[in-house]
């Protein structure tokens, strides 16, 4: 259930605390042309993630900043509706380009 579900990530991650990042490949530049986006916008990379304003804050103080990262299957977040839901929770959309990376692989790089 959706509500339970949300309700469940607040209170793990709270909106105001964290910031919350999903992983999911940059496409092609056809796919990106062809406007094949999930309703997500562009990609960013890591650096460029926009922490809220009270964590923004924490640095100064000495405390660490916290980010919830959600990484999907091999190949990406193939359903639309999952890619809405993580959107509509106020998930930024990163990539590290556009190649798929295996988890066993991703670790490293």
């Amino acid at each position: 259930d959706d509500e339970s579900e949300e309700s469940l990530l607040d209170q793990l991650f709270p909106i105001d605390e964290y910031a919350r990042v999903i992983a999911h490949p940059l496409r092609s530049a056809a796919e990106q042309t062809a406007g094949d986006t999930n309703g997500m916008a562009p990609p960013i990379r890591m650096g460029q993630v926009q922490f809220p304003p009270a964590a923004a804050n924490t640095q100064s103080n000495n405390k660490k900043r916290k980010m919830v990262l959600a990484v999907g299957p091999e190949g990406g977040w193939a359903e639309p509706n999952e890619l809405d839901w993580f959107v509509e929770r106020g998930f930024q959309h990163v990539t590290l380009g556009p190649r798929t990376l295996r988890s066993d692989c991703a670790v490293v790089s």
